[in-house]
């Protein structure tokens, strides 16, 4: 877990500045076991200073402060601590966090993550990529670039965000391990959560991926796992030799595109495989937007099959 000292330049009362990173909306802290009964840890969460509290045993509650004393909305579910980070302070939740559904009582399996040194918004956009496999993870259980295969997906809007529909895997090894007829569902929603679920007629998996961000220029990605299938129980031991390398491929990426963006690097996006990416930039203008002129959020996401090659 990343314990991020609060950066004592950040102004904990004022979560305001114009940093790009959207606010009234729940982000994942961290994990909740990592939160031990009877402590206290601090974090910082989109530039805001706060502090995390368990008191007594594990089933007790997390109450959260921010750096000024001032009190945030804490909830945990599904064994992750999220909380609620204003747009003004006082500011309250209109719903709860979002909720996955997880196999196995939902509890956590497993978890690994790193830091990402770029924004929430750069880290998306690794995120939502369908095309860089091939050329940002080599493994030997990932094709490399030179077995590129056309491929075709179907999309549709969800709520605050865009879902792949469901449909039958054809490139990953790992898919084959649980074995029978798979489907997958992939969705993606802001700010910053992308939803992977796998099923076969007996065993799901669900693995999602959280963006926190630290402030504009760092970011945590997770990778969380939940399952009812016994034989990943069984591999777990070794799952992080190929978990934590392949995070840590998205780190180094990132680092390289942060370095030219200094040099004012311009980036070009393509379709349609920087579509997803388009349509987030669409999405999050539309939550300003909406915010702005006091009128509901509409979706600007069309149902559309996109190509590319991976």
């Amino acid at each position: 877990m990343f314990q991020d000292t609060p950066d004592a330049t950040l102004d904990a009362a004022c979560p305001l500045a114009d940093d790009g990173i959207l606010r009234d909306f729940w982000y994942v802290a961290l994990p909740a076991r990592e939160l031990k009964a009877g402590r206290s840890q601090s974090l910082s969460v989109c530039g805001l200073a706060l502090e995390l509290t368990r008191t007594g045993d594990a089933a007790d509650p997390v109450t959260g402060q921010s750096g000024n004393g001032e009190a945030l909305h804490v909830a945990e579910q599904e064994g992750l601590i999220w909380v609620f980070i204003p747009e003004k302070p006082g500011s309250a939740p209109a719903s709860a966090p979002p909720a996955f559904e997880g196999p196995g009582s939902a509890k956590v399996r497993f978890v690994e993550e790193a830091l990402l040194p770029c924004h929430i918004d750069d880290a998306a956009y690794g995120l939502l990529d369908p095309a860089h496999g091939p050329y940002v993870h080599a493994s030997p259980i990932w094709r490399s670039s030179k077995t590129l295969k056309d491929k075709a997906k179907s999309y549709e809007p969800s709520e605050l965000g865009f879902t792949m529909v469901p449909h039958e895997p054809v490139n990953s090894k790992l898919y084959n391990i649980i074995g029978g007829s798979i489907r997958v569902l992939i969705a993606f929603r802001l700010p910053g959560l992308r939803i992977e679920r796998i099923w076969n007629e007996k065993h799901t998996v669900l693995g999602v991926t959280v963006l926190t961000p630290i402030d504009a220029s760092r970011t945590v990605i997770r990778q969380v796992f939940y399952w009812d299938t016994p034989v990943l129980t069984a591999i777990k031991p070794i799952a992080r030799l190929f978990t934590r390398p392949f995070l840590q491929q998205d780190v180094h990426i990132m680092a390289l595109r942060q370095k030219g963006l200094a040099f004012g690097a311009k980036g070009m996006l393509i379709r349609d495989a920087d579509q997803l990416f388009i349509w987030y930039q669409r999405i999050k203008k539309e939550i300003l937007d909406s915010r702005a002129q006091g009128r509901e959020f509409v979706n600007p996401v069309k149902p559309a099959t996109l190509r590319w090659r991976t």
